[in-house]
């Protein structure tokens, strides 16, 4: 999965803050000459006893109690054509029941008046019935190929937004079917056997899907240890970040109102960063001789926030906005893990005013600063120079380089800093925000 997606899994407020959007982005209006919007299509699919009619039930509900238009037809196989059977002709009865499938996908992909709509038993389980019947002899390999291949062609038109596998063990499928059961005499299509069978039919179906059509969203549930409620959170983890993606629904417009997200998606980081500030501003000389070269200029306004219910720590968890030439964007910085070099795990994206507005009422500002930063790089390597003067503050230098778990430049930054004629005297234990709020405190 891309690294700027929603990293599950989600607690129920951070479902209910990415449906919130969600909903926001796919209830959109449309005139009749229009094209009718995208529906959120789900496909769920699997062995017997995993569980998928019970996940269809509680998903459909999260979707319906956050203002979604849900829609979940009867199986193809419960559509009194296909149930009843009109035909002793076993092909042209599996034909009718393909149609259905079709018919389901092609028309649900975009449905004037759903939001989202989940249908069982889809395309994919249809090559399991097709190899189940050449298998038993009930179809000949030709036709199943012909037929394959027309089922390929709809996959490839990419309709279905995420499709789910359930599946559980042979020995969790007769127990959920038979421990209450008044007796355990096994029936023709709920036994080890069958179960066996289906198992390895859906592998060659899937396996087939996934080499003709690789990179479908397809979602492997093994619900044999789960709760009907834990293989619902299961789905949510994996449904909700396909489908915020597939709908260009930006993470940007979702974590800002979630802290525990953004701490999430930030800890995902391979680097994190390292700085350290030193009280004043070096010689300009200093700064030529030593190969710094001067890259820009500009304000920046900081709004800082409150993203807990407890006072601020500035060596805890920092939120801010950030306002400068750019425009503005929204700063997440993990825990500070030293006092004098940072090494803060960052998340950070642009927003735009109206956002800013929102995510200013959502939560308490502690503190704005304002300062003028000037920035200089250094050739071939990975390093930062910002020369800030902060208003009230005073003036202070900031070294910057981005560290790893294989790979820190603490020895780096301090020569750097010695070759501008910074000594250990001169350094800042600590942030603006931390400098800020002490001298703040009688």
């Amino acid at each position: 999965m891309e690294s700027n997606l929603l990293v599950g899994p989600f607690s129920e407020k951070e479902t209910s803050s990415i449906l919130e959007l969600l909903f926001k982005t796919v209830d959109a209006p449309f005139r009749k000459s229009e094209p009718v919007p995208k529906t959120i299509l789900i496909d769920f699919f699997g062995t017997q006893k995993a569980g998928k009619t019970k996940t269809t039930e509680k998903i459909e509900q999260v979707f319906r109690r956050h203002k979604f238009n849900a829609f979940c037809p009867p199986e193809t196989a419960e559509i009194e054509e296909v149930r009843n059977k009109l035909t002793d002709n076993q092909v042209v009865a599996q034909a009718i029941h393909l149609t259905g499938v079709q018919d389901y996908v092609l028309n649900l992909a975009q449905h004037p008046r759903a939001h989202i709509a989940i249908i069982s038993r889809g395309l994919i389980d249809m090559l399991y019935w097709y190899e189940k019947g050449l298998r038993k002899g009930i179809y000949d390999s030709s036709h199943v190929e012909r037929v394959r291949g027309q089922i390929y062609e709809l996959l490839k038109l990419n309709l279905v937004d995420a499709f789910f596998f359930f599946s559980c063990s042979i020995e969790t499928a007769m127990k959920r079917e038979y421990e209450d059961a008044l007796t355990n005499r096994r029936g023709s299509k709920m036994n080890e056997k069958d179960v066996a069978e289906t198992i390895d039919i859906y592998r060659h179906a899937l396996d087939g899907t996934n080499e003709n059509i690789p990179g479908l969203p397809i979602f492997h549930v093994d619900t044999s240890e789960m709760s009907v409620r834990q293989v619902g959170e299961e789905v949510l983890k994996f449904l909700l970040p396909t489908v915020c993606a597939r709908f260009n629904v930006p993470v940007s417009s979702v974590m800002p109102y979630s802290p525990s997200l953004i701490r999430r998606h930030a800890n995902r980081s391979l680097h994190f960063e390292e700085q350290i500030k030193f009280v004043g501003h070096p010689d300009e000389s200093k700064l030529n001789n030593s190969g710094w070269v001067f890259a820009a200029e500009y304000w920046q306004k900081d709004i800082y926030l409150n993203p807990g219910e407890q006072a601020i720590d500035p060596f805890g968890e920092i939120m801010r906005i950030r306002k400068d030439d750019n425009g503005f964007k929204f700063m997440y910085k993990g825990a500070q893990k030293d006092s004098l070099l940072s090494h803060r795990f960052p998340c950070s994206f642009t927003v735009d005013e109206a956002e800013v507005q929102k995510i200013l009422e959502t939560y308490k500002t502690i503190l704005k600063i304002r300062k003028k930063r000037r920035c200089f790089e250094i050739a071939d390597c990975h390093f930062t120079l910002h020369l800030d003067e902060i208003e009230e503050f005073g003036k202070f230098t900031e070294f910057r380089a981005r560290g790893s778990s294989v790979m820190t430049h603490t020895e780096a930054l301090l020569k750097l800093a010695g070759n501008l004629g910074f000594s250990l005297e001169s350094m800042v234990e600590g942030n603006y925000l931390s400098l800020a709020l002490s001298q703040k405190t009688p």
